[in-house]
């Protein structure tokens, strides 16, 4: 469990710009053009190893979700059933930096981590929406 958070944490770290941030909530440009051009830029580095275990493959924002996408190698311990301390730790972590913004300006943050168990290949989406904070 020690892992997602810390796999969350790196999220905020990279992700959380705060010169971009603070110019797409609080310059003159349009924040969607300015978040679909954060994630084409993102998109064009990746794919990029985060930990030992974690994969950055894409970065998506459709104007009311801004989506980071991660692929878990095999061994990744990832329990699906402590999703709800994932979340929370997550809320925390944004609740307390730059990205707040993004909720306050009622964009959806997600986190969808794909990994492989003894069932195959699955998904763990982690969505924190506007208001969590």
């Amino acid at each position: 469990m020690k892992r997602i958070f810390k796999i969350i944490a790196v999220i905020v770290i990279v992700l959380a710009i705060p010169a971009i941030i603070q110019k797409v909530m609080f310059g003159k440009s349009d924040p969607v053009k300015v978040l679909t051009k954060l994630a084409s830029e993102t998109n064009a580095g990746l794919p990029k190893k985060i930990d030992a275990m974690t994969t950055l493959t894409r970065v998506e924002y459709d104007r009311k979700v801004w989506r980071v996408n991660y692929t878990m190698d095999r061994d990744a311990p990832i329990d699906p059933s402590q999703i709800d301390k994932y979340k929370s730790y997550a809320v925390k972590q944004i609740c307390a930096g730059d990205m707040k913004k993004m909720l306050d300006e009622k964009i959806t943050i997600e986190y969808l981590y794909t990994y492989t168990d003894s069932s195959g290949e699955q998904k763990l989406r982690i969505s924190i929406p506007p208001g969590s904070c």
